[in-house]
């Protein structure tokens, strides 16, 4: 035993000495290459992507998938170490869905981005927040998710904040103190935005008597009765939040009715001049004029970042090829874990970057400056797109205040 011990003593020594007579510029080098450069090597920060590789909903997360990697490449460190994607198919599925957060907890990973669709996103909510790892959700807008957990953010706007947006449209661009809001009875989709558009004008206007809800059954085929209840109440802004293919036959029907309402609708109708399959209906006629709340506009320049995605997009899709909305989503949701891991200086501690999370201000994003509220949910610009025949283009930016 002793003389293994004297030995190593003798290797020990003259490696020493090897370096001294060397220099010190080479034992330095010795330490960078064989400690400090193979530690950083060795480490690399992961970053779990929990989203439908395969099944019904793959092709509609593809866009989201497409910004997390664009973000990645121009972005590819973080604290000075490399970022990896760990990716985690959750395959469509609810129960596989809890399955591939579990994987991702199990690869320790340090924050998570996605999932598409807010039944995915919460099947795996429960896992991140056990193992207090930080998740960020991209376009999932249902609000329980960051109700229900300390541990879940999100970059795209709830559905409810799209009816303050609509609302100082209104006020600030149309430049009008009342307005319709059309409603199929019902519907809490509609009314949850609804609510915060009437909420919001009130507030502005000092008047709880500036909006009128207007409710009409789940099947009616005909809404000239409709039409003509909007006209009695003297306001012209009519805000309709329905899905575009409902949108579509009320906007036709107020058109061939010759009723000239200005219509303000929500991000679904980007959808509709490909809903109309009539081919004796014009939509670039009954849709001219039209608005209607998007989160991303390619010609809108929302943040100084918006012109970095834009260009890396280009240049990797083509210039022919047009970014989505949960494109520019999914480049922000990327952008916004690394600004938190950077603020807690630390790529291990869940806990401290869900703190960093809660407390981002005005971080430049592709779809604009975002602003986390305590609810972990986005304070933002939003777009507000008006059709030219059946082309839209971007009209006014609703910037937030803060406190409303």
């Amino acid at each position: 035993m002793k003389s293994k011990k004297h030995a190593a003593f003798l290797l020990s020594a003259m490696l020493t000495a090897s370096l001294l007579m060397t220099g010190c510029d080479t034992y330095d080098n010795f330490l960078s290459e064989f400690f400090e450069k193979s530690d950083k090597k060795e480490t690399t920060v992961k970053i779990g992507v929990f989203e439908p590789l395969t099944g019904s909903d793959a092709q509609d997360a593809e866009a989201e998938i497409r910004g997390i990697q664009l973000a990645h490449e121009l972005f590819p460190e973080v604290l000075g170490f490399p970022v990896e994607l760990i990716f985690a198919d959750n395959q469509s599925d609810v129960q596989a869905a809890a399955q591939a957060a579990q994987s991702l907890v199990d690869q320790e990973v340090s924050i998570v981005l996605g999932s598409y669709k807010s039944v995915l996103t919460l099947a795996g909510s429960d896992v991140f927040a056990e193992a207090k790892i930080p998740a960020i959700g991209i376009t999932c807008t249902n609000p329980i998710i960051t109700q229900t957990s300390d541990y879940y953010f999100r970059v795209c706007y709830v559905d409810a904040f799209q009816g303050n947006s609509a609302a100082k449209y209104v006020l600030e661009h149309l430049g009008q103190e009342s307005a319709v809001a059309l409603q199929m009875e019902g519907d809490d989709y509609a009314g949850a935005m609804i609510e915060q558009f009437a909420d919001k004008i009130a507030r502005t206007t000092g008047s709880t008597e500036n909006v009128t809800v207007i409710e009409y059954p789940e099947k009616t085929e005909d809404f000239s009765d409709y039409f003509e209840r909007i006209l009695t109440t003297s306001a012209s802004a009519v805000f309709f939040p329905s899905e575009a293919e409902q949108a579509n036959e009320v906007l036709y029907q107020a058109y061939e009715g010759g009723y000239d309402f200005q219509w303000i609708g929500i991000e679904d109708w980007n959808r509709l001049p490909e809903v109309n399959l009539n081919p004796l209906r014009k939509s670039d006629v009954y849709l001219d004029g039209v608005s209607y709340i998007s989160g991303f506009d390619d010609s809108a320049q929302m943040s100084d970042m918006t012109q970095t995605f834009l260009n890396a997009y280009h240049e990797k899709y083509g210039t022919e090829e047009k970014p989505t909305n949960a494109a520019a989503l999914g480049f922000d949701a990327y952008l916004l874990a690394i600004r938190a891991i950077e603020d807690a200086g630390s790529f291990d501690q869940g806990s401290i970057i869900s703190s960093k999370l809660s407390s981002v201000f005005e971080m430049p994003g592709a779809t604009g400056s975002i602003t986390l509220n305590a609810q972990g949910d986005p304070i933002k610009e939003v777009v507000i797109e008006q059709y030219s025949k059946d082309q839209p283009k971007p009209v006014f930016t609703s910037v937030p205040v803060w406190g409303q």
